[in-house]
């Protein structure tokens, strides 16, 4: 298993939010909360999905600190989607 799956769990939930705030007017909270909440869920299936004997040492990391990174990615990416509304308008 490769850190790799966690870095691209990171971007789709900064896409994700994204996605929310800007295509679909989520309010940011709640863009960054399910973003976050990705990050969660992805990082429970391969856990879940990874026989114990194979799991890296990286891989073994508070559930906590891979939920913050989750929901760093996720407020950049909701940060972002903000920021172009506010300045370049809605997508048509």
């Amino acid at each position: 298993m490769n850190e790799t799956l966690l870095w691209l769990l990171y971007c789709l939930s900064a896409g994700l939010a994204f996605a929310a705030v800007y295509y679909w007017r989520w309010p940011i909270v709640l863009a960054v909360v399910i973003g976050a909440a990705v990050t969660g869920a992805g990082w429970g299936l391969l856990y879940r999905l990874a026989a114990e004997d194979k799991r890296p040492d990286w891989f073994m990391l508070d559930l906590s600190l891979n939920l913050t990174f989750g929901l760093i990615f996720a407020v950049f990416g909701a940060a972002l989607a903000w920021w172009r509304l506010k300045h370049r308008g809605p997508v048509e």
